[in-house]
């Protein structure tokens, strides 16, 4: 992705890093477990926010030698390790509300609050700017925007803590409060490293299972028949295939090819296709007529 799709994570970048220096000074001061919370889950953002940008830039570089797929797994990778990231602040967080359960402190909500507003401000800018990249098929992006997603979770917290606490002097809330917002973050941390995760380990996509493939080919296509079927995934929008598919001796191998690939295409949107011919039992061809160079 160009500098059109890194520019949504710097202005990200610079807008969460600013506020969180604010919360986690607000959170201090008023002694606010929300607020640190939400302090500190800020401060991993901006490194989840940077570890995405560095991603981003690693996906662009061209294929080598080496890496002849490119780096294009790097934001999936990236991806991977912040939904890891988002798991290990759940944790944090549970253990300080355990905490706080048995001995609640004192709270300045009146500071709680206004520093929480402008927390909350800050992360509706940050999950507004990464939002369309992210909805657009971005594992990368999207893993960075749960984190702020998560972010506007904890302000609202907050927020609720200071107006309840203010009312009622109930300092409890804080930490329940915290609790749900965990539930909250987990609900989309866990779908994404699960969705990263198979990635990593080749795991076929949904769609391309074998006997999809056969049913498809065999109805259009000259092929009788299909096995061998080999379907990963590159990056979440970028499926790949490799398969041997069976054809009469009478049939014409190049135009097949073209069928086949036209298929693979259109059904399950597969770029990139290795196809071994096979006609009776004799291998005619090793590489599609679209194969990658």
């Amino acid at each position: 992705m160009g500098e059109g799709g890194r520019r949504p994570l710097v202005l990200a970048l610079l807008i969460i890093s600013a506020f969180a220096v604010v919360e986690i000074i607000g959170g201090v001061v008023s002694g606010s477990l929300a607020l640190l919370a939400d302090a500190g889950h800020m401060v991993t953002d901006a490194g989840a926010l940077a570890l995405a940008l560095s991603a981003q830039w690693m996906a662009a570089r061209e294929p080598c030698d080496r890496y002849q797929f490119g780096l294009k797994r790097a934001q999936v990778l990236a991806a991977f390790i912040n939904a890891l990231g988002l798991l290990a602040i759940v944790g944090f967080l549970v253990f300080e509300a355990a905490q706080r359960f048995g001995q609640p402190p004192e709270i300045d909500a009146g500071l709680m609050l206004g520093v929480a507003v402008v927390g909350l401000i800050a992360n509706i800018a940050a999950f507004r700017i990464l939002h369309p990249n992210a909805m657009a098929g971005d594992v990368n992006i999207r893993g960075a925007m749960l984190h702020v997603a998560a972010d506007i979770f904890g302000s609202a917290a907050a927020i609720i803590s200071a107006f309840v606490i203010m009312a009622t002097q109930f300092v409890m809330i804080d930490a329940v409060l915290t609790v749900l917002v965990c539930l909250l973050i987990l609900r989309s941390a866990i779908p994404l490293l699960i969705e990263t995760g198979s990635i990593l380990l080749q795991a076929a996509p949904k769609n391309l299972s074998p006997q999809a493939v056969k049913d498809a080919l065999v109805t259009a296509t000259p092929v009788v028949d299909v096995h061998r079927v080999r379907a990963w995934q590159l990056t979440p929008t970028e499926p790949m295939l490799s398969l041997h598919a069976v054809v009469p001796a009478y049939t014409a191998t190049d135009k097949a090819l073209v069928q086949i690939q036209e298929v693979l295409h259109d059904r399950f949107g597969v770029e990139e296709a290795t196809v071994q011919l096979e006609v009776l039992d004799e291998v005619v061809s090793l590489k599609p007529a679209s194969s990658a160079e």
